[in-house]
C-alpha cells in the first residue's frame, strides 16, 4: 500500500497582532509595562527577578520558536508550534500583545496578521552588553548589530510601527503619550521609574559598525515619531 501523502499544516489567522520588539536588556519590558498601562495584556509565563522586577512580559515556548522560525522557517513543525501561540493571542479577552527578542522571527507574523502594530525598541549597544554580562548572558543567538538591523527592516515593512529607545523611555518625555496615540494605545508614562534603569554610560567599547548603526536607530527613532 502506498503511503498517505503527509498532510500540511496550514498556519492560522492573527486576528489582531500587537508586539514589543527589541534585543534583549534593551527596554522591551518597560515598553511592556507601558501598554500595559494602556490595557494590553501580554503572554507570559516568566517571573519577575531582581534584573526584571515587573516581570519579563515574556512567553518561553514563543521565545523558543522565535529560534526555530530563524533556523528553519515555516516547515509543519513550526507552523503547529506558531499556530498555538497565534491561539492563544485570538482567545485571549480584550487586547492581547507578545514580546520578541529574535527580531527577524516578527516577519514570519507578520505574514500572518490581519491588524499588526509593533513597538521597536533600541538601546546603546554598550549598555545593552554591559546589562548582559551583568545578567550573566555571555552570547545571544543575535548580536546586536544583526538584530538592530533587522528591527530596521522590519520598521520599513510594517507600516503600523514606532522606534522608541530605552534613553527616551527613561527620560519620561511627555512626548511619549503621543508616539504611543499614533498605534492606538493611551500609555501612562508614569509607570517606568528611574530606579528601572539597570545601566548607564558603560565604558565598553564598540566597533565602528555599532556606533554608526546607533546613530542610525536614533534618527530613525525622530523619523517614525513625526
Amino acid at each position: 500500500m502506498a503511503d498517505k501523502k503527509k498532510k500540511e499544516v496550514a498556519p492560522l489567522v492573527l486576528q489582531n497582532g500587537i508586539f514589543v520588539a527589541g534585543h534583549p536588556r534593551s527596554g522591551t519590558s518597560l515598553a511592556c509595562k507601558l501598554l500595559e498601562s494602556a490595557g494590553v495584556q501580554f503572554l507570559s509565563d516568566l517571573e519577575a527577578d531582581q534584573y526584571n522586577k515587573d516581570g519579563y512580559f515574556e512567553l518561553s515556548t514563543a521565545k523558543e520558536l522565535e529560534k526555530k522560525l530563524i533556523e528553519k522557517a515555516m516547515t509543519d513543525d513550526n507552523i503547529a508550534e506558531l499556530n498555538k501561540v497565534v491561539k492563544q493571542l485570538n482567545e485571549t479577552a480584550g487586547l492581547t500583545g507578545l514580546k520578541i527578542v529574535h527580531i527577524p522571527s516578527l516577519f514570519f507574523y507578520r505574514h500572518i496578521a490581519k491588524n499588526i502594530r509593533v513597538v521597536f525598541i533600541f538601546r546603546n549597544p554598550a549598555d545593552v552588553q554591559s546589562s548582559m554580562l551583568r545578567r550573566g548572558i555571555a552570547q545571544f543567538k543575535l548580536n546586536w548589530f544583526e538584530n538592530n538591523n533587522a528591527l530596521i527592516a522590519a520598521y520599513e515593512n510594517i507600516r503600523k510601527s514606532i522606534v522608541v529607545s530605552y534613553e527616551t523611555l527613561m527620560e519620561g518625555k511627555q512626548d511619549i503619550r503621543k508616539v504611543f496615540k499614533k498605534l492606538g494605545f493611551n500609555v501612562k508614562p508614569d509607570v517606568i521609574k528611574q530606579g528601572h534603569r539597570t545601566q548607564k554610560n558603560s565604558r565598553i567599547v564598540l566597533s565602528k559598525k555599532e556606533k554608526e548603526l546607533y546613530s542610525y536607530l536614533k534618527k530613525l527613532e525622530k523619523q517614525s515619531w513625526r
